[in-house]
This record gives C-alpha cells, sequence and structure tokens, in this order.
C-alpha cells in the first residue's frame, strides 16, 4: 500500500511558511513605514504589537507546513522498493521518491523559516522604529 498525499498538501509542505513569512514581512514593512512616514500625531500604530502578532500568525502557518512535511516524510520513507521500478519511471505519477524529496526540501526549508521568523519577531519586539542609523 503506497500512500498518496494530495498535491496540495506536498506544495504547502514545501512552500507554506515561505509564503507566510514572506507575508509577514511585507505586512510588517508597510506597518512600520505608516508609523514612520506619517505625520506627528495623526497615527497611533502601536507597531510592535502588530509585528508580534504578525510574527505569531506566520509562524503558527510555518509550524503547520512543517508539520506536514515531517507527516509526508514519514509516510513516504521506505516504502518498498523506491529506488528500482520509481528510478526508471514505471511507477506511479507522481513518483513515490519525488514525494518524498519534496518532504525533504520542505523539512530543511521550513526550518530555517521559522528561525528566520523567530529572529524577526524578537528583533522587532526590541528594537526601536524610526531610528535614522
Amino acid at each position: 500500500m503506497t500512500y498518496r498525499p494530495p498535491n496540495l498538501l506536498v506544495w504547502f509542505a514545501v512552500g507554506g511558511g515561505a509564503v507566510a513569512f514572506a507575508l509577514q514581512f511585507v505586512a510588517g514593512l508597510a506597518f512600520s513605514f505608516a508609523q514612520c512616514d506619517a505625520p506627528p500625531g495623526r497615527w497611533s500604530l502601536s507597531v510592535q504589537q502588530w509585528q508580534i502578532a504578525l510574527a505569531a500568525a506566520g509562524f503558527a502557518v510555518g509550524a503547520a507546513s512543517m508539520l506536514a512535511a515531517i507527516r509526508i516524510f514519514r509516510r513516504t520513507f521506505r516504502l518498498g522498493d523506491v529506488a528500482g521500478e520509481e528510478r526508471r519511471g514505471d511507477g506511479s505519477q507522481p513518483p513515490i521518491g519525488r514525494i518524498h524529496f519534496l518532504a525533504v526540501v520542505g523539512l530543511v526549508v521550513n526550518t530555517l523559516v521559522l528561525m528566520i521568523m523567530a529572529m524577526d519577531a524578537f528583533g522587532t519586539a526590541l528594537h526601536g522604529y524610526c531610528v535614522q542609523t
């Protein structure tokens, strides 16, 4: 019996965390621009609270993506003769070996993205805004 995850789940496991970080980063940049470029007294945004909330939401999506990659990795690890018929192209579509490889890519990418999101959240919480360096 072979495990065939849906294509959408595989691609979420590969790129879900990276897309969540990109959206979190762009939204956080927009909030900081709104805070720093506004005339005095016009905006009263709590940028740090918004950044922390965005980072938490992005981290949750990244963690879900990581869990999906772990699930696919564990379900496709050592399934039959992957090196035999799959290497020749006689296997199923898409080959289990390719799905397993994408799960490994998802594990690596999501690990890095989760670390970057954590550093960004801590840096945002501790850093002052609108300071020229």
